[in-house]
């Protein structure tokens, strides 16, 4: 489906494809995250939501490895989010077989929602403090419905990152469990969405490949790191995504 949508798409509807891929590299250069959520809305205006989450799938896993394996003791930092990903699993599944399911103007509303919902929380979510007896159904919820939104928009993120920040997570080690988690949750977005029938393998290697523009992104990105105050660029990308969530909702609904 991906392969097709590209294939049969006018020459500057591919190269807007590549520049929103260079766009969310960009941010995910500067800032260290956020890669799906500017790259979701962007693609979205030029192809199918369905394609779009399909062609984020290698990105999001290949761009988040390195930081995912920095510093080693992996496998410990994978056992300390056994939590979010038990939660992840179901609520991904539910999230891509609904994706599946939907037209065209009903995945951009649902999209547009999401959008606007994920950026809205993001934006405006206070400095939340975890109380040890409330890790483990918080970490199921958070997870199940990151797992919804990855499934529906290739929005694992978000709502994870607000646990992991309210479990105490900063710095690195808040950069290493968020990047893992976007490695294992994409790898199993990626699975279910290539054993459906509307994707292939072929399919698979096209989401590689637009690895080389978010790399791109990236390399810009990092060196504008010190040239722009990380909270102002990201409060600026969620005001975008937010109207981008909204007019994606409006071609939706009157589309």
């Amino acid at each position: 489906m991906l392969i097709r949508t590209l294939y049969f798409e006018q020459a500057g509807v591919v190269a807007a494809v590549i520049c929103s891929l260079i766009v969310a590299g960009l941010l995910k250069g500067t800032i260290g995250v956020g890669m799906p959520v500017v790259a979701l809305p962007l693609l979205s205006l030029f192809i199918d939501v369905k394609s779009a989450a399909m062609l984020l799938s290698m990105p999001l896993i290949f761009s988040n490895l390195p930081q995912a394996l920095e510093g080693g003791k992996t496998g410990r930092c994978l056992m300390q989010l056994t939590l979010v990903i038990l939660g992840m699993i179901p609520g991904l599944f539910l999230g891509v077989r609904v994706l599946l399911a939907l037209d065209a103007n009903a995945a951009k509303i649902i999209a547009g929602l999401v959008l606007m919902g994920v950026g809205g929380v993001t934006l405006l979510a206070p400095r939340l403090k975890l109380q040890s007896r409330l890790v483990f159904p918080t970490g199921i919820t958070f997870g199940f419905f990151g797992g919804i939104l990855g499934g529906i928009a290739a929005l694992p993120g978000p709502l994870v990152f607000i646990f992991l920040l309210a479990k105490g997570l900063r710095g690195k080690a808040f950069t290493k469990e968020a990047s893992l988690y976007l490695v294992v949750s994409a790898g199993l977005l990626a699975i279910l969405l290539t054993a459906s029938r509307q994707f292939s393998w072929l399919d698979v290697s096209v989401s590689a490949a637009a690895l080389l523009p978010v790399v791109l992104g990236m390399y810009v990105g990092q060196h504008m790191r010190d040239k722009i105050a990380p909270e102002t660029f990201t409060k600026l990308v969620l005001i975008a995504v937010i109207a981008v969530g909204a007019e994606l909702l409006g071609h939706g609904i009157f589309g």
